[in-house]
């Protein structure tokens, strides 16, 4: 560890994704479309971005690097998050503000710094950043005036299109196709007078229709290879029955950032709000500057910028979906119904961010005009905020009320500033200071980050009992089941851990009438408990499942393990009287071979995956 310290919210990343990718690595053979190492068989393809040796991983570079080894990988895949997103929206901020670069460069860094993209440790990086690729290959194709820079720009649109579909996030991809659909309509009605769309039209529609199709069809291979996957997803209990109506948010919600809740809370002190990764918002100043460049054109009797608006009503609607919701016939034709609104934070986050630089983009000039409007808007701007202060000191007692107020009087200064006078830049540079100052703290700089899952004590000697076997046991993990994670990741054969396609089949052998399976139809993380003869299961969150289960009983075998590892477990439970020959102790780990299991057999693939031979 070089800065900071680990975070065990992120709970997400160290035992879901980074495990999952690495058991991609560590597979035999290594990088498959099924990977037979997870429960009966988990799909590499859905419903995470996890590398596989398929030129489906071009379109997510972001994943490469684990073709090169395990660091190197971890390391690849966030850097390029970061440096990525903060490249592309740099080149669309400067498309948006006339080529502004120092414009660009922060509004890009106020995006990426933000606490939304900081405490989710840039899991939505990866869809805005397809995002604004294919902005950018739209601009091009628009404004290329030659057959070879309009076939190069759709075959970049191409590119962006399938990256963003292979993003494989539904409420991210939605809250920022809607997004793009704002953008791009706003773009061509203030670019109209200077595209040369009249040159070349025949080939221009042809090369979109051809992108188009190249994004279809990539979507068609894709999904149709995960077809029965998806299916089982879709028909799960969770997330495939969840509808999301919106409402979820307040406006105290939306506001901690600007009010310094990151910088004076840690991160176990946001339970009200959910977790810190829950309540991680953007720093918002869109409504401020669209208030005041609408009033001073109105009155000016100027033309309003067709983008900005196309985006402010973007951002007005998703707004209204976050904090009132919508009835439900509205949010599933939008599709929104896909998504719960923290996830639509996003959104907002991003087309404000957007509707900020193009603002002061179109205000080369540093007037000093409007400054009693700025001043009026400015002013109940920070009483919005003060009133927010209160209510969301109510909610999290332990914010300083006083801290609350200077930060709602900052923002009312800041947002002052911005709008008039010679000090924009500086106080936009203030903005992203403060934006920085509270997300930068939350994920800690690391060497050498795979070591901790592949070269733990436990992984190593479960690793030596699994060779010593000829990598052919099978484990079920009682107690943590991160350990099920921890063993997968270095290609050791576990029953339980997450799930992340649902694996009916496999609690059929212990629940063959399917009583439980409202429990464990689910994305989710399965942990064993010794309990009593009954076997029961139940599910006490969305997405975990619980199967308590007597270890001496022929449920345990019938799941087809050969070995269990038990964390802080009552040894008398597995004792050999009971089937069980202890093999190791690392730590408050426990290692046993099952006895009388099952001889070993070819792991079968799950009925979702299709058999090896047409992959």
């Amino acid at each position: 560890m070089l800065l900071g310290q680990p975070r065990l919210i992120r709970h997400d990343d160290w035992a879901v994704h980074l495990p999952l990718a690495l058991a991609q690595l560590h597979h035999d053979p290594p990088f498959p479309l099924v990977n037979r190492d997870i429960g009966l068989g988990q799909s590499a393809l859905v419903p995470f971005e996890l590398p596989v040796a398929h030129p489906f991983t071009l379109l997510r570079p972001q994943l490469l690097g684990f073709f090169l080894g395990p660091d190197v990988g971890i390391a690849w895949m966030w850097w390029t998050r970061m440096l990525g997103s903060f490249g592309v929206w740099l080149a669309v901020f400067a498309v948006l503000s006339g080529g502004r670069l120092g414009l660009s460069a922060l509004g890009s860094a106020l995006l990426v710094f933000s606490p939304f993209f900081q405490f989710w440790s840039l899991n939505p990086a990866s869809v805005t950043t397809a995002l604004g690729l294919g902005f950018l290959a739209l601009v091009a194709l628009l404004r290329a005036r030659g057959g070879a820079a309009i076939a190069a720009s759709a075959a970049g649109l191409a590119a962006a299109g399938g990256a963003f579909l292979l993003a494989l996030y539904p409420p991210y991809q939605i809250t920022l196709a809607w997004l793009g659909v704002a953008l791009a309509i706003g773009f061509v009605l203030a670019e109209r007078p200077r595209l040369p769309l009249r040159e070349h039209i025949g080939l221009r529609v042809l090369a979109l229709l051809g992108a188009a199709v190249c994004v279809a069809a990539l979507g068609a291979a894709y999904f149709g290879a995960a077809a029965a996957d998806v299916a089982r997803i879709r028909g799960s209990v969770y997330p495939g029955s969840r509808v999301a109506l919106g409402g979820e948010r307040s406006l105290f919600d939306l506001l901690n950032v600007a009010l310094g809740a990151p910088l004076w809370l840690g991160v176990q002190a946001w339970a009200p709000l959910g977790n810190v990764c829950e309540a991680a918002s953007f720093l918002f100043l869109g409504p401020l500057v669209v208030g005041f460049d609408m009033v001073r054109r109105i009155a000016g009797g100027e033309r309003i910028d067709p983008l900005s608006a196309a985006v402010a009503l973007y951002a007005a609607v998703l707004a209204v979906f976050v904090l009132a919701g919508f009835p439900e016939s509205a949010a599933k034709a939008s599709l929104l119904a896909n998504v719960p609104g923290q996830r639509a934070v996003l959104g907002l986050g991003v087309a404000d961010a957007i509707l900020l630089v193009r603002f002061l983009g179109r205000e080369r000039a540093s007037g000093t005009g409007g400054r009693g409007v700025a001043a009026l808007l400015a002013a109940a701007w920070g009483l919005v905020l003060a009133v927010c202060a209160l209510a969301l000191h109510r909610t999290l007692p332990e914010l300083p009320v006083a801290a609350l107020f200077g930060a709602a009087g900052l923002q009312a200064l800041l947002g002052y500033l911005l709008l008039v006078g010679p000090g924009r830049m500086a106080a936009l540079v203030a903005l992203v200071v403060a934006s920085a100052a509270s997300s930068l703290w939350f994920n800690p700089l690391a060497a050498g980050g795979a070591e901790d899952l592949t070269g733990s004590a436990v992984a190593r000697a479960a690793l030596e009992i699994d060779r010593s076997s000829g990598g052919r046991t099978t484990w079920v993990v009682f107690g943590r089941a991160e350990f099920a994670d921890l063993l997968r990741s270095v290609g050791i054969h576990t029953l339980n851990g997450v799930l992340p396609v649902p694996q009916p089949e496999l609690w059929h052998r212990v629940d063959p009438e399917g009583r439980y399976e409202d429990a464990y139809n689910r994305y989710a993380s399965a942990t064993f408990v010794a309990g009593g003869r009954a076997l029961r299961i139940e599910s006490r969150r969305p997405a975990s499942f619980f199967v308590s289960v007597d270890p001496g009983s022929p449920a345990l075998r019938s799941l087809g393990a050969t070995h269990v590892l038990v964390d802080r477990g009552e040894p008398r439970a597995f004792s050999p009287q009971r089937g069980f020959e202890e093999l190791a102790q690392v730590g408050s780990a426990r290692l046993y071979r099952v006895s009388a299991a099952p001889s070993a057999a070819p792991r079968a693939p799950p009925a979702s995956a299709s058999p090896p031979t047409t992959r």
